[in-house]
């Protein structure tokens, strides 16, 4: 948990990297900052018996740069961190592997503002992530394809539909996928999904 903390709080220091000359500049763009809860879903590496189902909670936060396109649109960059938690809990031969993830992520991100108010806001973004698989019970399983734990990189993409609570504050409902290529010692890859609700700060 402390080093998942340790996480979080890197992405959201990577913030005050940001150049100042685009954070002076409010008018042509805002810094954001957000932060979501919500529930995974599906089988996240495949159709494997002992694979994790039904749904368990994920939680994550993003920060970045949108530049004003016009009244309605923005387009940026944003940085972000996504905790799974548990994604495998498996029997074989060696024994049991139970492995949990977590990712990073570097990606694209789109908004426009809609309604009489413009205070509807549609986002879409996608991008990079780096997945990390740990195994949790490494000490008893021979890993030898992947001990300890490994990454995975691969591809993210969200959608979500929310309203501006005040010019700087909003509530969203969102959907995310994660997918990778094959992860060592498993021969299958993640496929993952998160819905929940994000809270989104600009300034």
């Amino acid at each position: 948990m402390k080093s998942i903390v340790i996480r979080l709080m890197l992405v959201l220091a990577a913030l005050a990297v940001v150049p100042n000359a685009l954070a002076a500049d409010t008018s042509g763009g805002n810094i954001f900052v957000d932060a979501g809860v919500g529930r995974i879903f599906g089988k996240p590496l495949g159709s494997a018996s002992g694979d994790s189902t039904g749904s368990q909670s994920g939680w994550g936060a993003d920060g970045g740069y949108l530049w004003k396109l016009d009244d309605q649109r923005a387009f940026g960059l944003e940085l972000g961190y996504m905790h799974f938690g548990e994604v495998a809990n498996e029997y074989d031969n060696s024994g049991r592997t139970q492995l949990s993830a977590s990712a990073m992520s570097l990606g694209a991100n789109f908004q426009y503002l809609f309604g009489d108010d413009r205070a509807w806001v549609f986002q879409a973004h996608g991008g990079w992530t780096s997945v990390k698989f740990d195994n949790e019970l490494d000490s008893f399983v021979d890993y030898s394809s992947g001990a300890g734990s490994q990454r995975q990189s691969g591809i993210y993409f969200g959608l979500g539909i929310g309203r501006m609570l005040t010019q700087d504050f909003g509530v969203l409902l969102a959907y995310r996928n994660y997918t990778t290529g094959y992860v060592s010692g498993t021969g299958r890859s993640l496929d993952l999904n998160w819905i929940g609700l994000v809270a989104e700060y600009q300034f």
